[in-house]
């Protein structure tokens, strides 16, 4: 199956797609701690979500930077 979302082109609907997913990220790693931990999988508290955002905003800040480096790098490099 292939999915094809709709194309972003507003910095609001980049930044909305950003926060939905910092939540399920921040969710992901809260779900996967918990597994590793032997806890159970209740809904998190808000200082938990904090907590996995903060986690979830660095890894999309580094995977950011890494895609706006690899555009660069393909641009310099010119058509194939």
């Amino acid at each position: 199956m292939n999915v094809s979302p709709d194309p972003i082109t507003t910095q609001e609907q980049a930044a909305k797609e950003r926060e939905t997913l910092l939540d399920f990220i921040a969710r992901g790693v809260l779900c996967a701690t918990a597994s590793a931990l032997g806890d159970d999988h209740s809904e998190p508290g808000e200082d938990a979500l904090a907590k996995g955002r903060a986690v979830a905003d660095d890894y999309l800040s580094a995977y950011e930077e890494w895609l706006v480096n690899l555009a660069a790098g393909n641009a310099a490099s010119g058509p194939r």
